[in-house]
This record gives C-alpha cells, sequence and structure tokens, in this order.
C-alpha cells in the first residue's frame, strides 16, 4: 500500500493492513484512520479500544 494525499493537501501514512484487510494510515495530526472500501478511497476514523471504524472523514480529509 502506498501512503495517501488528501483533498487537504496533507498525507496519511500507510501504517499497516488490519485483521480485515483494511489499510490503516495516519494522518499528520496523528490520528488513526482505516479504509472501509479496502482500496484508500474512503476513510474513516477508527475507535481507539477496538480499532474499528466509526465515521467518515469530512470530505476535506477524504484522498484525491
Amino acid at each position: 500500500m502506498n501512503n495517501l494525499t488528501l483533498k487537504n493537501g496533507q498525507t496519511a501514512t500507510f501504517l499497516y493492513e488490519d485483521f480485515w484487510s483494511r489499510p490503516v494510515y495516519q494522518l499528520e495530526n496523528g490520528i488513526k484512520v482505516c479504509c472501509v472500501n479496502l482500496n484508500g478511497t474512503y476513510l474513516h476514523t477508527m475507535s481507539e479500544d477496538y480499532e474499528e471504524p466509526q465515521s467518515p472523514l469530512k470530505d476535506e480529509y477524504q484522498p484525491v
């Protein structure tokens, strides 16, 4: 997997694939997010305790 460029110009750095093969990224502000579509196109916040997808990120934090 590759890092993602977001619509706001920031970079989401690829960290790993989780148990369900979802790519997990870290935003420049340190927040971990995952791609629920498995292809780097729809990022969601993750719960800290179980690392499950929660809410979709705002449009400016979605990949270009």
